[in-house]
This record gives C-alpha cells, structure tokens and sequence, in this order.
C-alpha cells in the first residue's frame, strides 16, 4: 500500500495587516474605558492578515494551492482531488471547492469541501491519506482560505460582554494554507499515522448560528462568539488523556519528534498545553517549546489554516526539512480533535 507523501507546502496571506491596537479601536474599547492592550495580553497576538475587499475563501485558497503546486513543480492538470477545508466559506452552496478548482484551472479532479471547524484541515489531510492508500487518488490538494474578518463583531453593548468575548474574537486573522500530497513507495517518508476523535455532547461552544436552517436571514447571528470557555477548558482535558496513549498509537512520543505544528488559538493556551506535555514527558517546558512552532503573534488565529500556515513557518526556519518527524494537533469546535505524524 502506497503511503501519501507531503509533496509541499503553500501559503498565502492577504496584503492587509491589522495590529491588535488597530482592532481594539474598531471595537471602540476606549468608549467602554477597557485599557488598550487587552487584546494582545490574552491571546497573544499583536497582529493578523485581513483579506481586501472583494477578496474571497476561494481566492485566498486558490492561491496557497498554486504556492504549494509551484513549490512541487506540478502542474494543475496532475491533480485527481481537490479538498476545500475551511471554517469560513464564499457561500453556502455548491462547495466553496469547486470555485478554488476553476480558478486554480485544475480540470481533471473531483472536489469538495471537509466542515470541521478549526479541525478541518487536518480532517482534509486525512481524508487525502484516505485516497491515496486505498487508489482512489495520486495526487490530492488540500487547501484552506479563511476570511474571519467578515465574521467578527464590532460593537459591543457592554463592558462585560467586550471584555468576556472580544479578545477571542479580534485575534481571528484571514489566510490560507496547502498541502499538496502524492503517492509515494517510499516507506520513510509521508503521513505516518493519524487519531481523530469526537465529544458531540460539547458541540455547543462558540456556534455562528446564522447562514443555516436554524437562522436563515439573521445577520445578527453571522459572527464568531467568542464563547470558548467550554473548549478550553475541554481541551485541557483532552491533552491530559490523550498523552499516555501516544506512544501505543504512533510509535513515538512528542520527545522523538523534530517539530509540533499545533493549531493557533492563544500563546498561554500553548504553553499551558506544553507544560502538560512537558511534565507527562519528563522534558522541562522550555525544551519541549524549543519543539513548537507558534505563529499567532503575528498572524493571529486563522482557523483551520493554522496548520499549514505554521507547518510554511517552521519549513521556512528549518524546523522542519527532509526527514523531519512532525506531529500536528488541532481542537476544533465540536469539538473535534485530531494529530498526524508525518515524516516530510
């Protein structure tokens, strides 16, 4: 059986950078006299990438697609699927996919899109791995292209309510990722193994209501929340009981791997997380951050791109190169979680 190998990586981040001082002014914070730097103090992020106006899901998708083609040196016409596996989404019918394959002039492939919250991505990426080993595909896409900037709330009625949910929600940022995945014989290299699991029963967590049957025509209701409490602390939770099973089912443990690319949510939330790991490893947390590449500084949280927009990161500082072991973790709204190893 033939293993999918992680060809390349694509990026690409709209022109457009917002600093956290920028969006608190938009929030109007000084009217509710919160002091300025809230924002940046939760979650960490100092600035993040909004999409220009008339720039779509699609767009933004298309282009860290033909990033990570280019990077690969294949050409639109060698793609047999194409995964659209995002959050946000140009609209609610046909899949947002078909339009990142008209514009990326890819003609010979079947696509859709993957719904799974910020988990989505890496639920993308396995679903490709799916393809691959059992010959249904030689070459997948998978892309991301997020545009949170339409989807974030500015005004706020009360002091209470900006400073419980504005921060989770100003951190969002716009952006897309690709992974460009072939067959390959090699056994040392490509996607390794991969666990996904979900809690239903916490599905009710920082829902946008609007755009389905529920609330059809309520704009009030197209916005992210920001009412992530129950996912952290669920995520907590997660990390501690996921931990002793990693070994049983990857082979290694977080110690054997070169990098771990985890989603973007908030800097103290991965660090709590790799004081977890680092305590459950035996390693002291410095060292076992020294492993984790984090971009949210500076690009915010960009939803299900996070993955691949850091995995473009940690490539771009040699954190990750030929024959580099990875793992890659995301929590998504669900709530869903998933990790893969990979061998690139």
């Amino acid at each position: 059986m033939k293993k999918a190998r992680i060809l390349s990586v694509g990026r690409y981040m709209p022109e457009r950078v917002v600093t956290s001082a920028e969006v608190e002014e938009m929030a109007h914070f000084s009217n509710f006299g919160v002091k300025a730097g809230l924002c940046r103090m939760l979650t960490g992020c100092e600035t993040r990438h909004y999409a220009a106006k008339g720039e779509y899901c699609s767009d933004i998708a298309a282009k860290a697609g033909l990033d990570a083609l280019q990077k690969a040196g294949v050409d639109p016409s060698e793609i047999d699927a194409l995964l659209f596996c995002s959050v946000t989404h140009d609209f609610v019918e046909p899949a947002t996919a078909n339009v990142v394959a008209d514009k990326m002039n890819i003609r010979n492939a079947f696509v859709f899109d993957i719904k799974n919250a910020c988990n989505a991505f890496l639920s993308g990426v396995d679903v490709a791995d799916s393809l691959i080993r059992t010959g249904k595909a030689e070459t997948v896409l998978v892309v991301s292209g997020e545009v949170f900037s339409q989807w974030i709330k500015y005004d706020y009625e009360s002091k209470e309510e900006l400073v419980s949910l504005a921060p989770v929600t100003l951190s969002l940022g716009d952006g897309g990722g690709a992974f460009l995945l072939r067959a390959s014989d090699d056994p040392s290299r490509g996607i390794d193994k991969t666990y996904f699991r979900t809690y239903s029963d916490s599905w009710n967590h920082n829902v946008v209501w609007g755009g389905g049957v529920i609330y059809p025509r309520d704009p009030s209701k197209m916005y992210v929340p920001g009412t992530t409490k129950g996912i952290v602390d669920k995520q907590k939770e997660i990390y501690q009981a996921i931990y002793p099973k990693i070994k049983d089912i990857f082979g290694m443990t977080f110690q054997d791997a070169d990098c771990i690319i985890p989603t973007q949510v908030a800097k103290w939330l991965l660090n709590s997380i790799a004081g977890v790991f680092a305590q459950e490893s035996g390693l002291k947390s410095e060292d076992f951050l020294k492993k984790v590449i984090s971009v949210l500084d500076k690009y915010g949280n960009v939803g299900s791109s996070n993955v691949p927009i850091a995995a473009y990161e940690a490539i771009e500082k040699g954190l990750v190169k030929d024959g580099s072991k990875t793992f890659c973790i995301s929590v998504g709204v669900g709530i869903s979680e998933g990790i893969l190893s990979a061998t690139f």
